[in-house]
């Protein structure tokens, strides 16, 4: 029985290229910026799932405190968006308070453009410190490329990630590509939401 080779940043490069999902040099570029830590086992499924956004590949939405989670969707859905390399874009963000007075609370309604079109999702988060990981897993899966075969997907964290307990990691790939990261890295992915 072959011995699966170690999951450090080193391999989940060699897969990424392998899958046609970064360049030879993207590969490098990232591997020398973290030196020595590079080759340090990545022994936990959220580690590998977060190795990725470091490659360009992925984005993260923070289960942690955000501050001001109306002020960070902006932020996030661009990242995601930037990941397409200007296929998707997004702008004229606007949240639109439940309650106008309480700029504590969360609940409210996200507006955006993409590509010209507004969308809107409901947001339903008590604190304006937290982000809605369902809304914001939503929004993202919507910046998935037109006339593209990749699509933003959630790595599936298993059931230590109740109530978003670790941070959702968004991943644009292609079916194929998502099928390669489980076969090689040992993820699998969510159904959209």
């Amino acid at each position: 029985m072959a011995i699966s080779p170690t999951i450090d940043y080193v391999r989940v490069a060699e897969v990424l290229t392998g899958l046609g999902m970064i360049t030879r040099e993207t590969a490098q570029r990232v591997l020398d910026d973290f030196g020595d830590l590079a080759h340090g086992a990545l022994t936990r499924r959220d580690h590998i799932a977060s190795a990725l956004e470091d490659f360009g590949v992925a984005v993260s939405i923070h289960a942690d405190d955000v501050d001001f989670a109306d002020a960070h969707y902006p932020w996030l859905l661009e990242e995601a968006a930037a990941l397409t390399g200007g296929k998707v874009t997004v702008d004229n963000f606007r949240f639109a308070r439940a309650d106008e007075d309480d700029e504590d609370n969360g609940r409210g309604t996200l507006y955006f453009d993409r590509n010209g079109k507004e969308l809107s999702f409901l947001i339903e988060q008590e604190s304006n410190d937290y982000l809605d990981m369902g809304a914001a897993q939503a929004a993202i899966e919507e910046l998935s490329p037109d006339d593209d075969p990749r699509s933003f997907r959630c790595v599936d964290n298993g059931p230590g990630n109740s109530l978003g307990t670790m941070d959702d990691i968004m991943v644009l790939a292609t079916a194929e590509q998502r099928e390669g990261l489980g076969r090689h890295l040992g993820l699998s992915f969510r159904e959209p939401w």
